[in-house]
């Protein structure tokens, strides 16, 4: 039975830091409120699990904010600052050579600029599938991935991923989970989520799954 990985993307393999700070920075710019927080202190704060709506000044509107997040996010304009992590496609070229599956599992409202990021980036010749559905719709990514196989077995599929969504998902369909702590989420929130093994940087991903298989 073929092997499975399944990566998420934002967090897992682009760092994505300075697209969420820009956005939040700019959206609070454009209704002439002052931005409090360096890029360092925003990002520390969301590793630590806070959502960006809860770093908000008390005189900005949740659901205002919200609305313009969703239209900037995943802009063109945004996207390009977003930056592939060291060794991703040296691990990415390894784990093909060795005959894993390697899918593709994200949570993007926007598909056809998803693909237009992977391309940029050059990442989307390294998988055999792409899977990927709005978070409006979603909150798991359990749906997706049992859309995309037939056969799911602790055995022969692993997910690798930065939040806590990916955790869950994994622990839900009973999948080896790999938590990267490099992203969105810090070693010290993820530990709450009981991941099987822990990935502080992404070139140490073929030495965990050599343990596995």
């Amino acid at each position: 039975m073929k092997q499975v990985i399944f990566f998420d993307f934002d967090g897992t393999l682009v760092d994505t830091s300075e697209r969420h700070y820009k956005v939040y920075r700019d959206i609070l710019g454009f209704y002439g409120i002052p931005n409090t927080f360096t890029k360092e202190e925003f990002w520390r704060l969301k590793r630590d699990g806070k959502k960006t709506i809860d770093l908000l000044p008390n005189n900005v509107s949740k659901d205002t904010f919200q609305l313009e997040w969703i239209k900037r996010i995943e802009n063109r304009d945004y996207l390009r600052f977003d930056e592939v992590f060291n060794g991703c496609f040296e691990v990415l070229t390894q784990l093909k050579e060795l005959g894993h599956k390697i899918i593709l599992v994200t949570l993007r409202q926007r598909k056809d600029n998803l693909f237009w990021e992977l391309n940029r980036l050059g990442l989307n010749e390294y998988f055999d599938d792409i899977m990927v559905e709005s978070p409006l719709y979603l909150k798991t990514k359990a749906i997706l991935i049992q859309k995309c196989l037939k056969v799911l077995t602790p055995h022969n599929s692993i997910i690798v991923g930065d939040s806590e969504i990916d955790i869950l998902t994994g622990k839900q369909l009973g999948m080896v989970t790999v938590a990267s702590t490099y992203g969105i989420r810090s070693h010290k929130f993820l530990k709450k989520y009981n991941p099987k093994f822990y990935l502080d940087t992404l070139d140490e991903l073929p030495k965990i799954i050599s343990k596995i298989w």
